[in-house]
């Protein structure tokens, strides 16, 4: 499976592009949590023909201008076989660090920003064993997602809201596959009504789960498509003074989620 995601996010008030270029390489961080701890992953994955060279470094960029200090410390360096997928410790950046830059074969491929956010405890207390608030190759969630596996079977989905504004809501809806063509709806919220599928985080209801959808067993790798609408709900007045109520969009987001298969015995 060819995979090219390029995710152009500003960090911060900078200009500074984050996400992964590239056609094999897969990068994605996970929490893992086991019966006493929660451990921080760096999940790497490679859907090429040969073993790649891979180098992880942090980056770090200075406060005036966000000019690029000299590359920094290694915190990966190896080779990652076709199809096979490696999981790191997720790196800490005690001096102020604020990117892992990604090299592919030699080549710089994107940055990823560090993420140092650990899941909620309403979220963990569910017996789920995997949570993220990123897509895969970069770009922020708008809420956690929790799931049992990170391998092709069935899995519950969670999709955790992150606290906000109780006039705010989120719609997602799941699609299976990297759909990066299809057009994106004005609005999911003019769809919800209709489309069970689509689901609703609000304060009332912060949870909502749904199965994974089914993978091709024979993909080295699956996706899946998280398409989310930010809304939210307030009020406008006529000229005769009744209040009437409106929904309004303040955008919304594309992620791609993977879904690995599972190591042959």
């Amino acid at each position: 499976m060819s995979l090219l995601l390029l995710l152009q996010l500003p960090t911060r008030a900078s200009q500074v592009v984050v996400g992964i270029v590239s056609k094999n390489l897969l990068v994605w961080d996970v929490w893992e949590k086991d019966p006493q701890n929660l451990t921080h992953r760096l999940l790497l994955h490679s859907s090429a023909a040969q073993d790649v060279r891979v180098e992880i470094r942090l980056r770090q960029y200075r406060e005036m201008n966000r000019v690029p200090a000299p590359r920094g410390k290694v915190v990966f360096r190896g080779k990652l076989p076709p199809g096979q997928l490696t999981q790191l410790r997720y790196p800490h950046s005690p001096t102020g660090h604020d990117f892992l830059e990604v090299f592919e074969n030699g080549r710089s491929v994107g940055l990823l920003e560090i993420n140092s956010r650990r899941p909620e405890a309403a979220l963990v207390q569910n017996g789920l064993r995997f949570y993220t608030n990123t897509g895969a190759n970069g770009g922020p969630l708008d809420y956690w997602l929790g799931f049992e596996s990170l391998y092709a079977g069935p899995s519950r989905l969670v999709f955790h809201r992150f606290q906000g504004y109780p006039e705010e809501y989120q719609l997602v809806q799941i699609r299976p596959g990297l759909d990066t063509l299809f057009h994106r709806p004005a609005n999911l919220d003019s769809l919800a009504a209709s489309d069970p599928s689509i689901l609703r985080l609000d304060a009332a209801h912060p949870q909502a789960q749904a199965a994974r959808p089914t993978q091709d067993a024979a993909s080295a790798v699956g996706m899946l498509t998280l398409e989310t609408e930010l809304m939210s709900q307030s009020y406008y007045y006529d000229e005769q003074k009744n209040r009437h109520p409106q929904r309004q969009s303040s955008g919304g987001s594309r992620r791609f989620i993977p879904v690995f298969a599972r190591p042959q015995p």
